[in-house]
């Protein structure tokens, strides 16, 4: 009797060490990936909102050419996410301008471990970011026109 309660609290330790063997790997494997899945996140959110504001500076009243206002954009796109960015690898950007509106354009990869042996098992699995955000440039007259009815309204709604 006293070798059959000593047995079993032998299989138990065994058992625990088996299991532990098994969960632990699999714990630690989840709370990476959760960690990178918040830097692609972050890195998102901060692309989407810097490639809008660079979208913006190259759309100022003050630009009156299409070159100037992409150069404007680019010098913006490239200094606004700088030193900002975790997770990114192979990472580009691009501005474009034309009459109506100011466009940039993100693009990366996000350096995720265990990303190719993930792949194997998930085929559409895509960790890039494309990002491209547009704001549309304003005419120094229709925009004063604009301000005036503005006014004139307000004076109406006034009296």
């Amino acid at each position: 009797m006293v070798r059959l309660k000593n047995y079993l609290k032998e299989s138990e330790k065994a058992y625990f060490t088996l299991e532990a063997s098994l969960i632990i790997p699999m714990v630690l494997l989840f709370i990476t990936l959760m960690i990178f899945m918040s830097f692609y996140s972050y890195d998102r959110s901060v692309l989407e909102h810097c490639a809008y504001e660079a979208a913006l500076r190259g759309c100022g009243s003050h630009v009156k050419t299409n070159l100037e206002a992409q150069q404007l954009a680019q010098k913006a796109a490239g200094s606004l996410v700088e030193d900002k960015l975790f997770a990114l690898k192979d990472f580009r950007y691009s501005a474009d301008a034309d009459a109506n509106k100011v466009t940039v354009n993100y693009e990366g990869t996000v350096n995720m471990p265990f990303i190719t042996w993930l792949g194997e098992y998930v085929p559409d699995i895509d960790f890039s970011i494309k990002v491209k955000k547009t704001a549309n440039r304003l005419h120094r007259t229709k925009t004063i026109r604009i301000c005036r009815r503005i006014n004139n309204l307000l004076k109406e709604f006034e009296e």
